[in-house]
């Protein structure tokens, strides 16, 4: 049978014949079949950061790099595959292991940043992949070698696990060491001897591999009970080397009359000798809560509950804790201060304990109750006295000051009447000079025109007569020998 078959340009067809036999042909190209089938290849592709896995036909198995391009072909391939190359970072590494020509497996590291392609007798460790540790300037490395040795880097550093070498590395974070802190380190040295030093802070403590830290275990509060103090309950290696402070209930005191009482205590105590307290005791709080419950029951055994009641005071005075005080100074302790906080009896003698206190109590609420009353009427009187005091000088002052302000007015008024009655008299005064300069000018006048007549040989005697013909009165004198007149006229 006859067909024309078209390859197109890109493509690769296998032509195989009647016999079985094949031949490739790469288009474009216009093929003429006789008794022959065609079959279209598939073209593989792998990018540069891709490479080509070939199965051939007789079990071998080829890695081709990309960039690279291969035609399936089916007389001697399986199968192709794409695929992407292991991207390992620059702080990462993996492992490779590679099988040898002897069937011997040899392992080599390959450090990023990079990307691998594996050969066809090569795979990588996936599943533990390489890691790099860092290690800032606060921390550290802790490295443990197969051999079994462990070695301690101080930050900064980085290593890589290698696990020919390495069985873990870890990082861990120094020890800060404030100033009112201090560590117990222990060290093994060579000859196997240990020895001890205390660093004082401020400080960052990284250990060596031969080096570990004092473990306290000291009484503390118990969780569910916290008046109560339990063995162990504090851990810490940090010790505190500035004064500190405990509170602690001290139990079953019983005075000389058999009252059952629980003393309330808080003890001031500071740390001066690390060596001595390392020497001498393994819980320091465990010596001070014996020897204050010593103190404590050696005071109220020798009092009856009323005396104890009246002499509590003295529990604030140091010399009241010999035992306290002087065992404090053998583990290298000082006590500072011991303030008594009171005391707590049982349910009963508690009960009539209240019930007289309650008694005393009212006794002195009402004694008070009614001083504050007699305090409050007295308030009252004193407070209404000063009140009509206030009220006399406010009155006082109020008639003063209407007494100055008449004053005032009458002051205005009299200047104003002053000032009238020197205006008048001052206007009068005017007036008469006005009447007397005009007075004066008529005279000056009549005296001038008298004085013409005068010249004009006039007898002004007859002519003032003639003038004054009917006068108002007329005197008239006669007399004899010059006789001297003197005339009044009212």
């Amino acid at each position: 049978m006859i067909n024309l078959k078209t390859v197109r340009r890109g493509d690769r067809v296998a032509v195989w014949n009647a016999k079985g036999e094949v031949r490739f042909v790469d288009g474009p190209k216009r093929l003429l079949l006789f008794r022959e089938r065609i079959e279209s290849l598939r073209r593989y592709r792998a990018e540069p950061h891709q490479y080509l896995v070939v199965q051939f036909l007789d079990g071998r198995t080829e890695h081709v790099r990309g960039p690279a391009e291969l035609w399936l072909s089916p007389v001697e391939h399986d199968s192709i595959a794409v695929q992407e190359a292991e991207a390992i970072d620059a702080n990462q590494a993996v492992l490779v292991y590679q099988r040898q020509d002897d069937e011997s497996v040899s392992r080599r590291v390959l450090y990023g940043p990079a990307q691998y392609m594996p050969e066809s007798n090569e795979w990588l460790q996936r599943l533990d992949p390489l890691r790099r540790h860092n290690a800032e300037a606060h921390q550290y490395l802790v490295v443990r070698f197969l051999d079994g040795r462990t070695e301690h880097l101080r930050g900064p550093a980085d290593i890589w696990f290698h696990p020919d070498e390495h069985e873990s590395i870890a990082v861990e974070d120094a020890t800060p060491v404030d100033a009112h802190q201090a560590l117990v380190i222990y060290r093994r040295e060579a000859d196997e001897h240990i020895s001890r030093r205390v660093l004082h802070g401020p400080a960052q403590y990284v250990p060596e591999a031969n080096e570990w830290l004092h473990q306290f275990r000291w009484h503390g509060a118990d969780p569910n009970d916290p008046k109560h103090k339990v063995p162990r309950a504090l851990r810490f290696t940090k010790l505190r080397v500035i004064p500190d402070q405990m509170y602690f209930d001290v139990e079953d005191v019983r005075t000389a009359d058999d009252a059952l009482l629980v003393v309330q205590l808080m003890v001031f105590f500071e740390l001066e000798d690390i060596e001595k307290m390392l020497d001498q005791t393994h819980d320091p709080i465990a010596d001070f809560i014996n020897a204050l419950a010593a103190d404590v029951i050696d005071f109220a055994a020798s009092r009856s509950f009323e005396e104890f009641k009246e002499a509590t005071n003295s529990l604030n005075e140091q010399n009241e804790y010999t035992n306290l005080v002087s065992r404090a100074e053998r583990i290298g302790y000082r006590v500072n201060k011991v303030v008594y906080r009171g005391y707590v009896a049982s349910s009963k003698l508690q009960s009539m304990h209240d019930d007289a206190i309650e008694k005393r109590t009212a006794l002195k609420l009402e004694a008070e109750t009614e001083r504050q009353a007699q305090e409050l009427a007295d308030l009252k009187l004193e407070r209404e006295a000063e009140r009509e005091e206030t009220r006399r000088g406010m009155q006082r002052e109020q008639a003063e000051h209407e007494q100055r302000l008449l004053q005032v007015q009458h002051d205005g008024d009299s200047g104003r009447l002053d000032a009238d009655q020197k205006q008048e008299i001052a206007h009068k005064r005017e007036m008469q000079l006005a009447d007397v300069e005009h007075l004066r000018g008529e005279n000056e006048e009549r005296l001038r025109f008298l004085r013409e007549i005068q010249g004009l040989q006039v007898d002004l005697t007859r002519y003032l007569v003639a003038q004054y013909q009917h006068p108002d009165r007329l005197i008239r004198v006669d007399g004899t020998n010059g006789s001297q007149l003197h005339l009044h006229d009212n």
